[in-house]
């Protein structure tokens, strides 16, 4: 893979939007089982709604994208800080999708890893939370080489179609981490 360049999303920014609602809602079509949002749920959100997670200048909500050298967004993922007084020592990873042509690479990796570099940054943060499906074993490889340790499954967590999927949590704890 050529040189890709991993940074926030800009809400201000008309390419960032159109580009993060579409490939958002290429992972909800090609892995129903992986979120929790559906595809038709996704698509009716406005584009300008969504982008109200890459979060401002006084923010701790951000999108990191990993973008080609012409611009495109090759894939994402999220953070989102609890807002409530006790659980703002928390935030949880949200929404991470790679393209397929950008797959194979360490792609997620290093988009993982920008995003845990960014919340290192974060006073007070001392919990990172994340939900997967309990068989997507290559994310579950992903979270647990970044530090991830499973705390629990829920069984049936969604369903899709007449198909049940368990989502298992993970946490990374930053204040115990090296």
């Amino acid at each position: 893979m050529n040189a890709v360049v991993i940074r926030r999303l800009r809400a201000e920014s008309p390419t960032d939007v159109a580009q993060y609602w579409q490939v958002r809602n290429q992972g909800l079509k090609e892995f129903p089982d992986a979120f929790t949002t559906s595809y038709e749920e996704g698509v009716a959100i406005a584009p300008e709604k969504l982008a109200k997670r890459f979060g401002g200048e006084n923010s701790d909500d951000f999108v990191v994208g990993a973008f080609s050298t012409d611009d495109k967004l090759l894939g994402c993922t999220g953070f989102e800080r609890e807002t409530r007084t006790k659980q703002r020592h928390k935030g949880k990873v949200i929404g991470m999708y790679v393209i397929p042509d950008a797959r194979g690479a360490g792609l997620g990796r290093k988009i993982l890893a920008a995003l845990l570099l960014e919340t290192k940054q974060l006073e007070g943060l001392e919990q990172i939370i994340l939900t997967v499906t309990h068989t997507n074993d290559g994310a579950r490889s992903l979270y647990i080489s970044a530090g991830f340790v499973s705390f629990g499954v829920e069984q049936n967590a969604i369903k899709v179609g007449q198909n049940y999927h368990d989502k298992e949590f993970m946490a990374l704890s930053l204040t115990n981490a090296t």
